[in-house]
């Protein structure tokens, strides 16, 4: 078996003389095994010692999962698997004739990347999770035939149909600061467009008021404040709120509510 995993090792440690060095770039440039070798070590570096979370494109760094990837890199959590990872190989380093250093640096940035690979992944399924539980189609029409219907209530429904959320927020408050009797149904619809818009506080709101209407649509208040927590990624509500719904096998959206905490946990 080859020496790679001590050269590589003596290279990127600065080990190396300056003719050695000479000598193994020049193999670099002849000997693909060692070549790819010494790729796989400098990537394993990159996770677990403290060099720059990641190269490249860097509009990468703009997106939310990146920016999630390097908060969880410079966590606490890290620092520590970072630590513990460089304690072990240290001190295997010592025994010159030893690979064990070697595999267990493979060992632990696969643990790393499993790690963080798991909390992206999380993420990801929660964005999922809420656009296939979140059914616009079952909410009622707020326009209804042969009846005369509120102007503003259509108009807003139409805004927000057409994905408009802003404007059908927008109208939607005014509907209910001019009238007395409001109709339950404006709360889901302003409520969700605020969703739309991430406003997560002004969502719950409304469905607090849903709640509060004393209405046959107040039940599913708890199902709604479910979607917002889905949408904002907080889990310890959610699953707060899944439970409330669950504990009642006669609440809305009860079966929703068991499949939805099987998911998450």
């Amino acid at each position: 078996m080859k020496d790679y995993p001590i050269e590589i090792d003596d290279y990127l440690s600065g080990n190396m003389s300056a003719s050695e060095k000479e000598s193994f770039e020049a193999r670099l440039l002849t000997d693909t095994e060692l070549s790819e070798e010494l790729k796989l070590q400098q990537d394993m570096q990159t996770i677990y010692e403290d060099q720059e979370w990641v190269e490249g494109n860097k509009e990468l760094l703009k997106t939310t999962e990146a920016t999630q990837l390097k908060t969880f890199y410079q966590s606490d959590e890290a620092a520590a698997l970072k630590s513990t990872i460089n304690e072990v190989i240290s001190e295997n380093r010592s025994n010159s004739q030893s690979k064990t250093f070697w595999f267990i640096g493979i060992a632990a940035s696969i643990a790393v990347l499993i790690t963080v690979s798991l909390f992206v992944f999380k993420d990801t399924n929660y964005d999922e999770l809420y656009a296939s539980y979140i059914h616009l189609d079952e909410i009622p029409s707020l326009v209804t035939r042969g009846e005369d219907t509120n102007k503003i209530l259509e108009n807003a429904q139409l805004l927000f149909e057409e994905q408009k959320y802003k404007e059908a927020t927008e109208l939607f408050t005014t509907y209910h600061q001019k009238e007395k009797s409001i109709d339950p149904l404006s709360y889901i619809y302003n409520g969700i467009s605020y969703v739309e818009l991430n406003k997560f506080d002004k969502a719950l709101s409304q469905f607090q008021l849903l709640g509060d209407s004393n209405t046959l649509q107040a039940k599913k208040a708890n199902w709604y404040k479910a979607l917002v927590y889905l949408k904002q990624k907080d889990k310890k509500e959610l699953i707060a709120v899944l439970q409330t719904i669950v504990s009642d096998s006669n609440a809305y959206k009860y079966q929703e509510a068991k499949e939805l905490l099987t998911e998450i946990d």
